[in-house]
């Protein structure tokens, strides 16, 4: 689908989900003998207008609502109201009227849910792709490449459908029932969730899928882009990486140098050699251009090699048959070296020890490295270098030990960054390493003179696309039964989730506006109507949420007022009407302003 195609996609659906609600009041209107003067889609100055009857239809200039005006709708003191005025109505008809864009809503997505599930939608497979390290999934031994079948009891038709369900379910514990690779029993785990900070819901830790056939997604314009690969192309071997790894491992081994790339792809059945120079990017700060090792064992998982070889948490691996530990995936490389039983050398309360354990097969060997957690050795001033980096430049190495930094003592790598911060980029800093020389224990002392300046990151510009496929229900009553369910779920989470955010469960940071809803409109346009149709329908019912809320100025807030007249026997006073309209008023444009924000700063983080 083309960028025009896509934009107008965009613009067609979210005005549907507009004219679906306010034609739900204008119908619920007109069966009750209300007229209706105007009926508008946008806000602001008109753009297009036309009569029929008595009431003018019209598009205008903001496109992020609409409205339905009806006769008598404001009061006019002193004025008995006319037989077709909304004041005339009694309770239980401006009920219906004010609910009938809720009510649309919902029926538009309780019909439109089963015909796209029946058809078929895109969406990303239910698998696990990856188990974060140190995380919940991780801790409980969840395998990659398990298909996750339900969620607290829930079935989920894709990933996407897991982190709502974790977020929303209970914070102490979260069931998910797997079916792992090569078994054909269900198995189903107790798991803990944690709180992230950075997204602001409870999450397992789990990874999206990667396309299984490797196919790759390719960014126009980029490095990858240059060295001749396009999207869709299917990766079958990265040079220097073990075969037999999966793809998105293969990746992960090869780019722990942080330099050119070789690879073997397949186009059309013909295989086509790239070798990709990655682009050097800068981001934001200054540093030096300094990072810890990559040594430290934070976690274990209790396997029987992990037992067998006698590791411990906080043992400071150094290298793993001859193979250093420096970067991501050299922990891999080291146990990959066959044709020896392993001898990994470490450090342990300050003393150095040497442990041993049998010769890996290539599966063992994965399975080792994903049982170990390691994280960077902050607590020693040894050092990486990245490369084209300030410290690079200067002709440090890696493996350096930081002494000193503009004369004062280092110990730990943690006391760098003060110092880099204080000096502000304006002088070079004297910096003292000392360095081992070769293979002896004896070391050396040199001094270096560096600028700290704006940090660089490596961008090849591709990687494997997601695992995708299209979900269809069996037959049209499963898909009417999952399109109603649906629906009801997704009311339910609406409502746990702004419980969620007034407890402080989930951060209202998650909350989206218009611009979110268009990005996924126009990202989800470019897979396909139906899958377009599939978010509209999300968005409908979460529309229809929004208004029911008793907020004044909203449906809810007139609903609420109705009830209230049903109770008393009378309407609310004007002076409380007009007061609880000016606070709603406030409510919505702070809600506005703030999911505007959030929009704003999402669109830039990304």
């Amino acid at each position: 689908m083309s960028e025009i195609a896509r934009t107008l996609a965009m613009f067609f659906g979210i005005g549907l989900v507009i004219f679906v609600h306010e034609f739900g009041h204008f119908i619920a209107a007109r069966l009750c003998g209300v007229r209706v003067d105007v009926f508008s889609l946008g806000f602001g100055p008109r753009l297009l207008a036309w009569r029929r009857g008595a009431t003018l239809y019209q598009l205008a200039l903001l496109p992020i609502g609409g409205y339905v005006r009806m006769a008598g709708e404001e009061s006019e003191d002193g004025r008995a109201p006319a037989s077709y005025e909304l004041r005339a109505k009694s309770v239980g008809q401006r009920f219906l009227i004010y609910s009938g864009g809720v009510l649309m809503n919902v029926v538009f997505a309780m019909i439109a849910f089963p015909i796209v599930l029946a058809a078929g939608v895109p969406m990303t497979e239910p698998i696990v792709g990856s188990t974060e390290v140190g995380g919940p999934a991780w801790r409980a031994g969840v395998q990659p490449g398990s298909r996750v079948l339900s969620v607290n009891g829930n079935a989920v038709i894709g990933f996407d459908n897991i982190g709502p369900e974790v977020a929303l379910g209970p914070s102490e514990s979260t069931t998910l029932t797997l079916l792992e690779p090569g078994s054909s029993a269900p198995r189903t785990f107790e798991i803990p969730p944690v709180y992230s900070k950075s997204i602001g819901v409870y999450v397992l830790g789990l990874g999206a899928p990667s396309d299984k056939d490797g196919a790759l997604a390719v960014r126009e314009g980029s490095p990858a882009w240059k060295a001749g690969l396009r999207p869709g192309d299917r990766l079958v071997q990265v040079a220097g990486a073990p075969s037999d790894l999966p793809p998105d491992e293969q990746l992960g081994f090869a780019q722990r140098l942080t330099g050119a790339i070789d690879l073997t792809v397949s186009r059309e059945g013909q295989p086509v050699d790239a070798h990709i120079e990655p682009g050097v990017v800068e981001d934001k700060g200054l540093i030096l251009g300094l990072a810890p090792l990559l040594r430290r064992v934070a976690e274990l998982r209790g396997s029987a090699l992990v037992q067998q070889l006698g590791l411990q948490k906080n043992d400071l691996i150094v290298s793993v048959n001859g193979q250093l530990l420096q970067r991501n995936y050299d922990f891999l490389a080291g146990l990959r070296r066959q044709g020896q039983p392993v001898q990994l050398v470490i450090e342990r309360a300050g003393a150095r020890h040497e442990l041993s354990g049998p010769e890996l097969s290539p599966a063992q060997s994965l399975a080792l490295f994903r049982d170990v957690w390691l994280t960077q050795d902050s607590e020693s001033a040894r050092v990486l270098i990245h490369p084209h980096s300030a410290a690079a430049e200067a002709g440090m190495q890696d493996g350096d030990v930081i002494v000193a930094v503009d004369g004062r003592p280092i110990a730990r790598f943690d006391e760098l960054s003060p110092i880099v911060k204080q000096a502000g980029g304006a002088r070079a800093l004297p910096v003292v390493v000392r360095r081992q020389q070769g293979e002896s224990t004896e070391t050396q002392e040199l001094s270096f003179s560096i600028t700290p300046r704006a940090p660089t990151a490596f961008d090849y510009g591709f990687g494997l696309a997601p695992g995708t496929y299209v979900y269809k229900s069996a037959s049209p009553g499963i898909a009417l039964r999952t399109g109603i369910q649906s629906t009801w779920r997704l009311m339910a989470d609406s409502w746990l989730t702004l419980k969620r955010i007034m407890t402080g469960q989930v951060s209202g940071e998650n909350v989206g506006g218009i611009i979110t809803i268009g990005r996924v409109s126009y990202s989800w346009a470019g897979q396909g109507m139906s899958k377009l149709f599939y978010f509209l329908c999300m968005h409908s019912v979460s529309l229809a949420f929004l208004n029911v809320l008793p907020i004044p100025v909203l449906d809810g807030g007139h609903l609420f007022f109705l009830l209230i007249e049903k109770l008393k026997g009378s309407p609310v006073s004007e002076r409380v009407m007009s007061y609880s309209q000016i606070v709603g008023l406030v409510l919505l444009l702070s809600l506005v302003v703030y999911v505007t924000f959030n929009d704003i700063q999402r669109w830039i983080d990304s």
